[in-house]
């Protein structure tokens, strides 16, 4: 993701002048809804991603495998989205030329990883609510083996980026622009980037989630009532269904802020931090949704938390008794000591008796 659009778009580091662009009200609220999103962005992913671990092994379920591939990307976004605050703040890189590509790209492509692993979820959906036979024929390896497939085509979709991200000097600071390949080739590339993996993807999920939808609607209506198996196949669905729109809702404002930046439709600054930190939210609404849904991940949530602090109240029961099994070592070994005394001094006073009578009787 790139912090300015062109080389005269560049924030300062002086907090004067940033807050002669920026109020100082809108730069404190940025900060904490930052802080908000990227805290809980980085521990409920980490949370989800040992969740989905934890249950794999149990369950073998295939939507885990999805779900750990988003959380991952959502986790590699949060992380990777430290870069864009500091550039914020200082209008200077803070990485080297280096670092502004691998950024640049893995940005994109933990963007591109989740779009693909949203459209391979519904399709899925749909096979497991039409036709549980075709879903069964294929395992869970087969599964895995389509993650690695989707990561594999966002690297290659996002390579380019590689290319057009470099760092520029201007007025003594460094600065992470994509404009290496021109404004025909950027321009070029996000368009095809917005209509492959956006406009397609959004498409397709609008209509895999309709038909998933008709045909639990249907299943209700043909049973009795709505029994165990089906109440958790919508769950599940109305869980996927709340992700995708969150996902869209949160990416359509910067697809099209972007779009407008690059063909110079629009050039200004507010909008465009306002879009960033609505997609730095979507990262942290995952895990809030998965729990808000799912009771199996809360409740996985809730072991992995009590686990932790049970962990550490071994620690600090350990500890203590280490404290008072030396405590008492030093007690005994004092009393030891001042037994050891007493004797010596007994032994000592009854030789000094001796050796007084010994001497009056020789005397």
């Amino acid at each position: 993701m790139e912090t300015n659009n062109s080389s005269e778009m560049n924030t300062t580091s002086k907090p004067s002048e940033m807050e002669d662009e920026y109020p100082l009200a809108l730069i404190i609220g940025y900060v904490i809804l930052y802080v908000t999103f990227f805290s809980v962005a980085f521990f409920g992913n980490i949370m989800a991603l040992l969740t989905c671990y934890k249950k794999y092994h149990s369950s073998q379920s295939i939507l885990l495998c999805y779900i750990s591939s988003l959380a991952f990307a959502d986790l590699l976004f949060a992380i990777l989205s430290t870069f864009d605050i500091s550039y914020f703040f200082l209008g200077d890189w803070p990485g080297g030329n280096a670092m502004c590509k691998i950024q640049g790209c893995l940005i994109e492509i933990s963007y591109s990883a989740s779009i693909l692993t949203l459209v391979a979820i519904s399709y899925e959906r749909i096979r497991s609510v039409t036709s549980t036979t075709l879903a069964r024929n294929r395992g869970v390896e087969h599964r895995t083996i389509v993650v690695k497939l989707l990561w594999l085509v966002s690297v290659a979709t996002c390579a380019p980026l590689f290319y057009g991200y470099a760092t520029k000097e201007e007025k003594g600071k460094q600065l992470c622009l994509n404009t290496n390949w021109g404004d025909g080739g950027r321009q070029t590339y996000y368009i095809l980037q917005a209509i492959l993996i956006f406009i397609c993807p959004l498409m397709f999920m609008v209509w895999a989630h309709t038909k998933i939808l008709r045909v639990l609607k249907a299943h209700i209506k043909n049973s009795s009532g709505i029994g165990s198996v089906g109440s958790k196949q919508h769950k599940v669905t109305k869980m996927l269904a709340v992700v995708t729109l969150v996902f869209f809702c949160c990416w359509s404002p910067f697809i099209m802020v972007r779009a407008l930046r690059y063909f110079y439709v629009y050039e200004g600054n507010e909008l465009w931090k306002l879009t960033q930190l609505i997609i730095f939210g979507n990262s942290a609404a995952n895990p809030i949704l998965y729990c808000f849904y799912s009771g199996q991940f809360r409740r996985s949530f809730k072991d992995i938390i009590v686990c932790k602090f049970r962990i550490k109240g071994r620690r600090r029961t350990r500890t203590g008794s280490h404290s008072t099994f030396a405590l008492q070592n030093v007690r005994h070994n004092s009393v030891i000591r001042h037994n050891s005394v007493k004797r010596a001094a007994v032994v000592e006073l009854a030789n000094d008796s001796a050796m007084n009578s010994s001497s009056t009787a020789f005397q």
